[in-house]
């Protein structure tokens, strides 16, 4: 079988111990429906030891927390559109071809948590439309080779490329029905475009390549025609997301410290006391310049406060683009049973500058229109 990386050989059927072979049994018992494959991050963090998970700066994003930073970024437009399109059925089409064409780039995806709720909550949105035009197919237009990653380490990237198979099969057991979804899973297709590698070192527009102006993309209509590729196609959007690394300057290794080089020498001198996730954010703004797309990333708070300001967001803002919103702190707890920290963050959304509104996220209400400035400007 092929998964384009998660058996792209072929591989020995493992030798299950006795004790191996009761607990295969028994899982196979449980009721898999109820499986939610985010879970699988939480495993990784919970067997990794405690160096690794410190070098690595590895943690574990629960579904809430990944939820504040993709409503913002875009899945709130998309229900706001859904919304206003009502039952018109163009509208609802044009919603739909939207959807089709968004890619969702993860640069530090982990197991793949942030792609993987991506992808629910857009087959979520293209579900209600199809029961909004009453339509006949109830096929996905989403591709999973819409959905690409950055992984350091091999084994979470196989994971990952896995967790959105199971997450397409479990959508399709939802929105189409289980007979449907079972003839679709096999044999196993293209999953998600995960690249193991080290997002700092890696050129992001070869992993995650702008599309090409007006690029078709094909509908599968399941009929003897084949597939056909519609008029009037929605441009591309592309929005990258994740949760970095943090790694403040007096705990980063001399590899990473050569990475904070490669990202910025060439751009300023005054970067040493920079946390290792602002190498993120500047390479993402340089992915940024090169087409539409936005980015918001979970960051340690303090890129947000002091010295660091002045060192990471002047080359940020260079580039024409501006904070399309914003977090009080969030306490970034999570579901992994491992002894880690919980951690204070901030998450901020970035785009092109435009006459946009942004927005501030915060527990207190703003108390007045100067201190809503202060925050942006």
């Amino acid at each position: 079988m092929s998964t384009a990386g998660c058996s792209q050989t072929t591989r020995r059927c493992p030798i299950f111990s006795v004790i191996a072979r009761s607990y295969l049994l028994h899982i196979g018992d449980l009721n898999w429906k109820r499986i939610n494959p985010d879970i699988f991050g939480s495993m990784i963090q919970a067997v990794a030891d405690d160096e690794e998970r410190g070098a690595l700066g590895m943690h574990y994003t629960s579904v809430p927390n990944i939820l504040k930073v993709l409503n913002p970024l875009f899945l709130d437009d998309l229900r706001a559109q859904l919304e206003a399109a009502g039952d018109n059925k163009a509208k609802l089409l044009n919603l739909r071809k939207r959807i089709a064409a968004i890619r969702v780039f993860d640069p530090a995806c982990g197991s793949g948590n942030f792609l993987v709720i991506a992808y629910i909550k857009l087959r979520e949105i293209e579900a209600e439309i199809i029961r909004r035009r009453k339509d006949d197919d109830k096929k996905t237009w989403i591709k999973l080779t819409n959905f690409y990653g950055i992984e350091i380490k091999s084994f979470p990237a196989e994971i990952a490329r896995l967790a959105l198979l199971i997450a397409e099969f479990q959508c399709n057991v939802r929105f189409i029905g289980q007979i449907e979804a079972r003839l679709d899973v096999l044999p196993l297709h293209d999953t998600g475009r995960i690249v193991n590698g080290n997002a700092l070192r890696l050129d992001w527009l070869e992993v995650c390549p702008p599309p090409k102006s007006g690029e078709a993309i094909e509908h599968d209509l399941a009929g003897p025609i084949g597939k056909l590729a519609l008029e009037n196609e929605a441009e591309a959007e592309t929005f990258i997301c994740g949760n970095p690394p943090y790694l403040g300057s007096q705990w980063r290794n001399s590899s990473q410290q050569a990475d904070m080089d490669l990202v910025f020498s060439k751009e300023t001198k005054s970067y040493k006391d920079l946390d290792y996730v602002a190498a993120w954010y500047l390479k993402a703004a340089h992915y940024c310049e090169r087409g539409d797309s936005e980015f918001a990333l979970v960051a340690t708070k303090t890129i947000c406060q002091g010295i660091q300001v002045a060192m990471l967001w002047p080359l940020i803002f260079a580039r024409a683009l501006s904070i399309s919103f914003c977090t009080s702190t969030v306490h970034m707890g999570n579901l992994a049973k491992a002894k880690t920290l919980a951690l204070l963050a901030s998450l901020l959304g970035v785009r092109r500058t435009s006459k946009k509104q942004a927005h501030l996220y915060e527990k207190r209400p703003i108390k007045s229109r100067n201190e809503h400035r202060a925050v942006f400007n």
